[in-house]
This record gives C-alpha cells, sequence and structure tokens, in this order.
C-alpha cells in the first residue's frame, strides 16, 4: 500500500480532529494552526498518521503531536513519515529541528537526531511551557541538525 503525505490546510481541520478523537488523542491540545500539520494518507485516502511542525524560532523548528493508526501502519512506515517530516522542515528553512518523544525512541538516531540535554537546549524551546513539563518528567528530547 501506497501513502501520500500533504500539507493539512483548513479544510482538514475537522478530519484532524475526528482523526485524533479515534486515536484517542484530545483534540482540545492540537493547535488552531492547522497548516502547520503534515497528513499521510493510504490509497483510500484515509488519515494513518498526522504530525505538527511548530516554528519555535526562524531556524528552529519543533516536530510535536506525531499521531499515528497503528491499524493502518507499519513500524517502517513510521520512520519514512518521520523522514519526510525532517525534509519538509528543511525545505522550510529550519538548520535544527526537534523532537520530544515519549520514550527512549533510540530509533531515532537511525534518522540523525541525537539526545539532547536541557543545556543543549536554545533559549527560544526552554520558554515554551510544553518544553518545561516535558523535562520535568524526564522524558528525552531529540535535535537534528
Amino acid at each position: 500500500m501506497s501513502f501520500i503525505v500533504r500539507k493539512a490546510s483548513e479544510e482538514d481541520a475537522l478530519p484532524i480532529q475526528h482523526f485524533m478523537v479515534k486515536t484517542g488523542v484530545n483534540p482540545s491540545s492540537a493547535s488552531t494552526d492547522w497548516s502547520s500539520f503534515l497528513i499521510a494518507e493510504n490509497d483510500n485516502g484515509d488519515f494513518v498518521s498526522i504530525v505538527r511542525i511548530q516554528e519555535v524560532a526562524e531556524t528552529i523548528g519543533l516536530i510535536r503531536s506525531l499521531i499515528v493508526d497503528s491499524e493502518k501502519i507499519t513500524s517502517m512506515f513510521i520512520l519514512e513519515f518521520l523522514e519526510a517530516v525532517v525534509h519538509y522542515a528543511e525545505e522550510k528553512g529550519f538548520s535544527s529541528t526537534y523532537l520530544m518523544a515519549a520514550n527512549k525512541a533510540t530509533f531515532l538516531t537511525s534518522l540523525g537526531f541525537e539526545k539532547v540535554t536541557l543545556t543543549d537546549l536554545p533559549e527560544e524551546l526552554t520558554r515554551l511551557e510544553e518544553i518545561k513539563e516535558h523535562i520535568k518528567k524526564d522524558l528525552p528530547i531529540f535535535s537534528k541538525k
């Protein structure tokens, strides 16, 4: 099965919210800037994954809200999707892209990500409440430069 990755538009707001509910994520936690999302769809036009890339500063992006429908994808798909996300971030002009991981996520190193410490984070990121909470929970943050 093949997949199409595309940038979301305002018309995708409701389908994104439905996808989030279907996969068990609270849609109220999502941004209203729907154009910051990338969508992966299967041949039937069904969402299989979404991700949000937040512009933190002109050259810094933050990959967040990676949501997948585990019934419709494989682990290889996740790697390929993340590669497409990183490529998109580079095209957007981000020289550094960060990702808040929910676990050790050692597979990210195969994509060129490196685990970073609090002292390695740029000030623009350390000001974000989500980053502070993530660090308090002792969860890892990765970067790709």
